[in-house]
């Protein structure tokens, strides 16, 4: 009985996901899935207080979706971003050492427009809107001063190729990061391809969470000393050994086209209806209060004919 009772156990904690766990596997913040959760977008059931995702129960709900594409281009012909490095998409005329900007949007429209000066970009108008619709959502500033500006698909015909910008803001830019500090460095990322994006994204937020390496990116004195810098933290990172014994959870991680098209499927299902939802109830908060407005003049004008009406009976008495 006692081998029959662990057994179960294993299975079910096989089978079920904790919230980090849920956030890992889908690639989105804790926040945002428990923002899903809540609105019934995403299942789950709440134990002792605590967020619980069934495996199956999330991967049939995905199935429910239809999973975006890579651009119409068969995934056999894009190459992998795990063995991609930086090197090949950022150049140095992708680097800029001294951001002009000192707010939010005019800093994503500074660094499209080095990206459209250089041909990589088909329609700077839309990506700058896309980066910013993304953003909207969720800002993709790091703790420690870093951000990763992205769009929510990739939209590989708006790109003549895949690229990364980066710019660096001496001062900061309060870009809305968890900490609450400003950021400095960003990184524009327009890789055309969610089978580069993924893993391109988690190299780089892995190998920028050092805080040793960010104080030298925000001292060095030239761009060329900056891209140094990144393309050998970044062959540091490709070499660098797996961990030789995986946890329980990494055992039953999704590979990765399946969280390509987990990404894919949040990015253009899940949050998009929310998002729609929200504006819809915004709307709703608004026509409710257009409403009252019209009928408060109502009421005031009704009021002010009866005070007019007391006052010419009042006149005709007095005569």
């Amino acid at each position: 009985m006692k081998e029959q009772s662990k057994a179960d156990h294993i299975a079910d904690h096989v089978a079920m996901m904790t919230l980090a766990e849920c956030a890992s596997y889908l690639h989105l913040t804790e926040k945002t899935v428990i923002k899903l959760a809540r609105d019934n977008q995403l299942p789950a059931r709440m134990v002792e207080r605590k967020w619980q995702f069934q495996r199956d129960l999330v991967d049939q709900w995905l199935a429910q979706s239809h999973p975006a594409g890579d651009g119409g281009q068969d995934l056999g012909e894009i190459p992998d971003g795990m063995c991609v490095p930086l090197e090949e998409l950022m150049p140095e005329e992708g680097i800029i050492g001294d951001l002009g900007a000192r707010e939010h949007r005019v800093i994503i429209e500074e660094l499209a427009a080095r990206a459209y000066s250089n041909k990589w970009l088909i329609d700077r108008s839309w990506f700058v809107g896309a980066v910013l619709e993304r953003e909207l959502l969720a800002s993709t500033a790091m703790e420690g001063g870093v951000a990763f500006l992205h769009t929510r698909a990739r939209e590989a015909q708006q790109l003549v190729r895949p690229f990364i910008i980066f710019g660096r803001s001496y001062n900061g830019v309060d870009f809305g990061a968890p900490d609450g500090k400003p950021t400095f460095l960003f990184f524009l990322l327009g890789l055309k391809y969610d089978k580069l994006h993924l893993p391109i994204l988690g190299r780089l937020a892995r190998t920028l969470r050092n805080p040793a390496l960010v104080a030298k990116l925000r001292a060095l004195p030239s761009t060329t000393k900056i891209r140094s810098l990144l393309l050998a933290e970044d062959v540091r990172a490709m070499s660098a050994n797996p961990e030789t014994q995986p946890t329980e959870y990494e055992e039953i991680r999704p590979k990765l086209d399946r969280q390509m098209r987990l990404r894919a499927i949040m990015r253009r299902n899940a949050m998009r209806k929310h998002q729609q939802a929200k504006e819809e109830s915004e709307s709703k908060k608004k026509a409710a209060r257009k409403q009252g407005a019209v009928r408060g003049k109502k009421k005031s004008a009704r009021d002010e004919e009866s005070t007019g009406v007391g006052r010419e009976i009042e006149s005709r008495s007095d005569a």
